[in-house]
């Protein structure tokens, strides 16, 4: 077959033959052209949509109509920079859903309400509410407050303590509508009640130092301070001994207790070296006091058979001298004795007795709390004590306020036992508790009579002792962490 070119006129140019043969083909080059067009700009669009299309899957690998996939925006990163540079020990228990608070300024006067499924840092949601609540208080406290007593470390630390262990809104409420009503029944000297002026007065202090306050405060400093100047004055003046008749006798023995526990308190948060001297002394009165046994007894006797009751305010006092850093001498050794005597008054159900081997329900808490606050550790005594706690609470000793078996002084050592244990017994304990204690408040800020038997003052004093016990219940979401040994 004879070439194609062969036939081109050897006398026209190639450019030119080929621009005459386009030109015949003209209609068919343009449908070319068009149809490479189409094609192009189609897969461009299929390529954009399927780029741009959400992806129709959620995390945990939950498939979803395209319709409702929705592609979140990234999370921004917090602003650290307005972060409190302070983080308190995470307590290793566990808790049911509950409300729970949290402070959205250092400043402001409004909270926001939380709801979390177990007791974490980072709320599930939050509802916006506004009270008369203080957020940042703090004002004097010392650096290096113990990892245990961290939630008094202002209003931040407060908050983040009581969302993680369920404290709620309306208890907080509760605690400053109790602390406002000790501000307005102050004595003049700086003392409560008229009687037992000691012990009362040492509650209230406590009542105060819980929840963060300090003689700096800005609502209640005042009152802080006038209160500790009377405790001072009455250390110095008795070298030390902190009761109100000149002997130790009956009553003198909790007196003593209360107040040194307070002092102990205030000096472990503000290293206030005013009172370091006084607390020396009235913490010698303690460790000079115990019995043979580890116990202690009325009038700081040296019989056999010692007082659980009066035992567990020593016990107390004692853990918050030796939070105090001031290394005060038998301090350790006395609560190490200590715990010999609440083992002898163990009973055979878990429970703890007055003088002897029992299981008094009212007296469980105090053996309970005193041997894990010093021990920190979850042993055969704590765990069979907790047991009875929650058993006989659950079948004879309900927490009514107004009920026929209501016991507060019973339900203060049991909440923080409780507490501290953590787990499920702290569950039951929180559910049965908070909201019975916070909602049987009176308008005016304290606690009217109870349907149980009273432990403790009559009188006018008996007023001020419920509301100084209710508050210091109220405030355990916050006022003693659990923390390691």
């Amino acid at each position: 077959m004879e070439d194609t070119i062969s036939q081109v006129n050897p006398k026209v140019p190639f450019s030119v033959w080929l621009q005459e043969k386009l030109a015949a083909s003209r209609f068919f080059t343009v449908s070319v052209l068009v149809h490479l067009f189409i094609v192009f700009v189609g897969g461009s669009v299929v390529l954009f949509h399927q780029t741009a299309e959400p992806p129709d899957f959620v995390a945990e690998g939950g498939v979803v109509g395209s319709d409702s996939a929705v592609q979140a925006p990234p999370e921004q990163p917090p602003d650290v920079s307005q972060q409190q540079n302070f983080t308190p020990d995470q307590p290793q228990i566990s808790a049911p859903t509950v409300s729970a608070i949290t402070s959205t300024t250092t400043t402001a006067t409004s909270f926001t309400m939380t709801t979390a499924p177990v007791p974490v840092m980072k709320p599930m949601g939050d509802v916006k509410m506004s009270t008369d609540i203080p957020k940042s208080l703090g004002t004097g406290i010392a650096k290096g407050l113990p990892s245990t007593m961290a939630g008094r470390a202002g209003g931040t630390a407060r908050t983040m303590a009581a969302m993680k262990v369920g404290g709620k809104e309306k208890s907080e409420k509760a605690v400053m509508q109790g602390l406002r009503w000790l501000k307005g029944t102050q004595k003049a000297d700086g003392s409560w009640g008229d009687s037992n002026k000691t012990a009362m007065t040492g509650l209230a202090i406590l009542c105060f130092l819980g929840h963060g306050e300090t003689p700096e405060a800005p609502e209640f400093g005042p009152t802080v301070k006038k209160a500790l100047d009377w405790a001072l004055a009455k250390g110095k003046a008795n070298q030390g001994r902190m009761c109100d008749a000149a002997g130790f006798g009956q009553p003198g023995v909790y007196e003593h207790g209360i107040l040194t526990y307070a002092l102990g308190e205030y000096y472990t948060m503000t290293k206030d070296e005013r009172y370091a001297e006084v607390l020396r002394q009235a913490v010698k009165h303690v460790v000079d006091g115990q019995a043979p046994d580890g116990g202690w007894q009325y009038g700081y006797d040296k019989g056999p058979d010692s007082d659980t009751s009066v035992s567990g305010w020593q016990i107390q006092a004692l853990k918050a001298a030796h939070l105090t850093g001031l290394k005060i001498a038998g301090v350790d050794e006395a609560l190490d004795k200590a715990m010999l005597n609440l083992k002898r008054v163990q009973g055979k159900n878990g429970g703890f007795g007055y003088r002897k081997a029992e299981d008094r329900y009212s007296l469980t808490g105090v053996g309970v709390l005193c041997t894990y606050f010093w021990k920190q550790d979850k042993d055969k005594v704590v765990k069979e004590g907790i047991e009875f706690i929650l058993k006989e609470t659950d079948t004879k000793y309900p927490v009514k306020y107004k009920g026929e078996h209501a016991d507060l002084y019973a339900w203060y050592y049991n909440t923080q036992a409780c507490l501290m244990f953590g787990g499920s017994a702290w569950s039951k304990w929180n559910k049965w508790f908070q909201d019975e204690i916070s909602g049987a408040q009176s308008p005016d800020g304290s606690w009217p009579e109870s349907g149980g038997k009273m432990h403790g003052p009559g009188g006018a004093t008996a007023q001020v002792y419920r509301t100084t016990l209710c508050i210091l219940m109220l405030e355990v979401f916050y006022r003693y962490m659990p923390t390691t040994k």
